[in-house]
């Protein structure tokens, strides 16, 4: 391996642990509720919010909030994966103001440098939806409870956003094993991968002292 192959290598590296470490903390406080979202969908939106470096990092979460009646606030939480499997995990709550601070701060904390910004209601629908859609075409289908979470965008039209999104890495998928993926199900998705792109079609990361 080339001094310049290890260095990306590393760099790699360093890029799926930041995943790793979101990952793990993406389930800190959360609880899905048996609220729809779409019983908020006609309440004014509040804030919706992405990572500025999601595309490079191919990991993070969109928020999606709506002020509920009484000083609430209805939020949609989406952990996405831009680079291969779409919408990885989700949740719906109502929270009081207090407590959705709480909550966003301890997402954005995950993110470590990368700050979060706002993104219009439409942009962040059509980043959902295309990362899902995109997931599917490789074989992949999105977290279960996303139909319930995504109900909260209600009649927002995507075609509205301007922006261009464009899922994988460098052209192809690149699928980065999360923490809590099995090795037998890490093995599931780069096969189905093998299946679906073929041999050089797409990319994959695992951690050195990990085997496949």
């Amino acid at each position: 391996m080339t001094i310049n192959a290890k260095q990306r290598q590393k760099k790699l590296e360093r890029k799926a642990k930041k995943r790793k470490q979101l990952l793990a903390k993406k389930s800190v406080g959360i609880t899905l509720s048996k609220s729809k979202a779409a019983s908020y969908s006609n309440q004014p939106i509040h804030e919706c919010l992405v990572p500025e470096g999601l595309f490079k990092l191919g990991l993070g979460n969109v928020i999606v909030s709506r002020k509920a009646p009484k000083g609430d606030i209805a939020v949609s939480a989406f952990v996405v994966d831009v680079f291969c499997l779409g919408v990885k995990n989700v949740f719906f709550r109502v929270l009081s103001e207090f407590d959705y601070y709480t909550l966003k701060t301890s997402l954005m904390a995950s993110h470590e440098e990368q700050a979060f910004e706002y993104i219009h209601p439409a942009c962040a629908r059509k980043l959902l939806e295309g990362a899902v859609t995109y997931a599917e075409e490789l074989g992949f289908s999105c977290h279960p409870d996303y139909v319930n979470a995504k109900g909260i965008f209600g009649d927002i039209d995507p075609s509205s956003c301007p922006v261009r999104y464009t899922y994988g890495k460098e052209g192809k998928p690149f699928y980065i094993r999360g923490p809590n993926e099995t090795m037998a199900e890490a093995k599931k998705i780069i096969n189905q991968l093998y299946q679906r792109c073929g041999e050089g079609g797409f990319d994959y990361l695992m951690m050195i002292d990990e085997t496949f």
